[in-house]
């Protein structure tokens, strides 16, 4: 059965934006800090200047589709295989994590408490946008914006961790100028599932809401499935949304953003 949807204040009860290319700004992104549980994560050695998965081959799918789950939002399934997902997943967790926390709503900044490691990948993220084939289906079918046409994925990687009970309260994505021209949209890529090494993920859901106002209703939700890329637009038109509270298993996530350039 689907769960309950879950109204926008008991996740935020503020709002704040997440700089695309630096996600530690802002006043939904909150600055790293050392202190805290880590629920069996090691304090991580990385830097945003690391690569994550440098020599990770990945094989081009076939048939790959661009599903509409939502207002300016789809979902690309099977963009990343049960081998390829653990590959990038073990990587950041053998170099471990940082906590990503908040002052919280009093502060007018979104509930957050997970673990994050950002990384520069610029081999991965190519292989990704052109190896997997979803250059090709995403300069097809996105819709044309005015930031221009797309042209590949963001270098500058983040792996979030989600253990159980963690979250990131509802906030928007803000876009970032890159070398390579303007994010556009947000990209995530679910590496955790059931894959005979890690325990089914429950929960973790990534739920969009009709406004940044308290008791906004939840419009949609995508589940953290192995393999499946979330996209949807972000900057001045970016819908609130959230990851939902894991409740069994541990959730991890690939983050970068699709650039446009004119």
């Amino acid at each position: 059965a689907q769960p309950p949807s879950v109204p926008l204040a008991r996740l935020s009860g503020a709002m704040g934006r997440v700089k695309a290319s630096a996600p530690a700004l802002g006043a939904g992104a909150l600055r790293a800090s050392s202190k805290g549980s880590r629920r069996g994560a090691t304090a991580s050695t990385a830097t945003a200047d690391d690569s994550l998965a440098p020599t990770l081959k990945v094989a081009r799918k076939k048939s790959l589709k661009l599903q509409r789950v939502g207002t300016d939002a789809w979902v690309v399934r099977g963009l990343c295989d049960s081998r390829e997902c653990a590959s990038i997943r073990d990587a950041a967790d053998a170099r471990g994590y940082e906590r990503a926390t908040s002052r919280g709503p009093k502060f007018g900044e979104a509930n957050r408490n997970h673990g994050r490691a950002r990384y520069h990948d610029e081999i991965l993220a190519h292989r990704l946008w052109k190896d997997t084939g979803l250059a090709d289906l995403l300069t097809a079918e996105l819709p044309a914006v005015h930031e221009g046409p797309c042209v590949g994925l963001n270098p500058a990687l983040r792996v979030y961790r989600y253990a159980l009970d963690e979250v990131f309260g509802a906030h928007y994505d803000d876009f970032a100028v890159v070398d390579t021209g303007v994010t556009a949209f947000t990209f995530l890529l679910y590496l955790t599932g059931e894959d005979g090494e890690q325990e089914h993920v429950v929960g973790g859901e990534t739920a969009f809401f009709a406004s940044s106002a308290d008791g906004a209703n939840e419009l949609f939700r995508v589940p953290p499935d192995q393999g499946v890329a979330l996209i949807f637009r972000h900057g001045a038109t970016c819908q609130p949304h959230a990851s939902l509270p894991v409740r069994r298993g541990v959730k991890t996530v690939l983050r970068s953003d699709v650039v446009c350039r004119k």
